[in-house]
């Protein structure tokens, strides 16, 4: 498919858009990105505020689509029309699901260990201002100013520390208890494409050199991948948070002996 200045891009709910590229079609959210080649595309259908992008499958096979809802539905007219002028002749020996492409930007353990840091980070200095407060006011001024610089490394050592084992963890269990599966080298440098036990095909980085990489996913979340290979990157996540940490607990043995102090004055 060409590019045509008059196809528009849709917007629609929840963050998502579709664009019209060389390749075919892009459907994009905040969490991922599907691409849907040329060839793989039966046809574009406008339904008022939706926009469905219809699959070749092999005959008999049960339809395949995928949508975008809330869009301009005189922009959704136009972008079928656009998109469906371009499309190649029918093959009826394409299976188009098994052409399209998900890139997953931000898998369901990376939200939550988002939510954790975050909430982590907050409670930290909760504690550092309220540590801060009793210190001034049983001790004096000074007190607060030595609470404070000591707080807030002990708490990024503590939440960076916990972060860096958790991902770790996390990674050993999925390679250890995840579906195995074998990875393809893609068109770009550093990516492999994988298909998971739905028929879904995947990506996933990697600096390997071989014609494949050994990749484990979570059977929950496919998209959450590491390659059965930890690099030096990986292994560092557990001795750099392992250091973080002992370092937070040695500023919490620090800010116990300075509220200690600030208590017994």
């Amino acid at each position: 498919m060409s590019i045509i200045a008059s196809i528009p891009v849709l917007k629609g709910h929840d963050g998502t858009d579709l664009t019209a590229a060389p390749e075919g079609l892009l459907l994009r959210s905040r969490h991922d990105e599907l691409s849907v080649p040329g060839q793989a595309i039966a046809r574009v259908r406008a339904e008022g505020g939706s926009v469905a992008v219809e699959l070749r499958v092999p005959a008999g096979a049960a339809p395949a689509a995928h949508r975008i809802e809330g869009v301009n539905e005189a922009a959704a007219t136009a972008f079928a029309d656009g998109v469906n002028s371009l499309l190649p002749e029918p093959d009826e020996e394409v299976d188009g699901r098994s052409l399209v492409v998900l890139r997953t930007f931000r898998t369901r353990q990376f939200q939550r260990s988002l939510r954790r840091v975050k909430w982590s980070a907050l409670g930290c200095l909760g504690a550092v201002v309220a540590l801060s407060v009793i210190g001034g006011v049983a001790g004096g001024f000074v007190y607060p100013v030595a609470i404070v610089p000591i707080g807030v490394i002990t708490g990024a050592s503590l939440v960076a520390g916990g972060h860096a084992l958790e991902a770790w963890s996390h990674r050993r269990r999925v390679r250890k208890h995840g579906v195995r599966e074998f990875a393809r080298p893609a068109n770009v440098p550093g990516t492999y494409l994988y298909v998971d036990t739905a028929g879904m095909t995947r990506t996933v980085s990697s600096f390997g050199s071989g014609p494949y990489v050994e990749v484990a996913y979570d059977p929950e979340d496919p998209a959450d991948v590491f390659t059965l290979k930890p690099g030096f990157v990986q292994r560092l996540d557990i001795w750099l948070g392992t250091f973080l940490f002992v370092c937070g607990l040695g500023g919490v043995a620090g800010l116990v002996a300075v509220m200690a102090d600030a208590l017994g004055s």
